[in-house]
């Protein structure tokens, strides 16, 4: 598996490119904007969907560059659903297969409704749920404190080597965030 990382927008947006080397079969994650930006690192590569982790425009800014170039359909929770709707609606539990990949929803609200983060063996990719010293805002429509401590619990359970790929900032650890109090440990 090899990830690719793209800074995009204003408020600096992780865009994630998860590949599978072996067959070229790829995912976006939250292409946030700049299309441009995106569109030449999926070259070559059999882009299979784009995913969004939560509904707010700082992550999904490039959909329409993303669909025109790769008709790749778009996945993430309807819980979201206020800007348009998805063509796969993602729940808690379900596996997103491309390659030799496979991706598990973690349903993560707090954020907002319909935030997700999405866990293969080892990698987190944890939208605006969980960040390197912190977690989202929830003082926006939709979030909720109660709701992220939830979140925050589950993802604590996680394997402590898990590297995390957040929606904005650096990659970090479940570790890393429970030694700085971000998790229960």
């Amino acid at each position: 598996m090899k990830i690719k990382t793209i800074k995009v927008g204003s408020l600096l947006t992780n865009c994630y490119i998860v590949i599978d080397e072996k067959s070229s079969e790829a995912v976006v994650i939250d292409p946030g904007d700049e299309g441009g930006k995106i569109l030449p690192e999926i070259k070559g590569l059999k882009v299979r969907y784009t995913i969004l982790t939560h509904g707010h425009p700082d992550h999904f800014g490039a959909i329409d560059d993303l669909s025109r170039a790769t008709g790749a359909p778009l996945l993430f929770n309807s819980a979201d659903s206020w800007f348009f709707k998805p063509e796969e609606d993602l729940k808690e539990g379900q596996e997103i297969r491309f390659g030799g990949i496979s991706l598990k929803v973690m349903h993560t609200p707090g954020h907002s409704r319909g935030s997700i983060c999405l866990y293969t063996a080892g990698y987190l990719f944890s939208g605006d749920t969980l960040f390197s010293e912190g977690h989202g805002r929830t003082d926006l429509p939709g979030g909720s404190m109660p709701e992220m401590e939830r979140s925050l619990r589950k993802l604590s359970e996680l394997p402590d080597d898990t590297v995390v790929f957040p929606g904005h900032d650096e990659p970090t650890t479940i570790l890393q965030e429970k030694e700085r109090g971000t998790l229960v440990r």
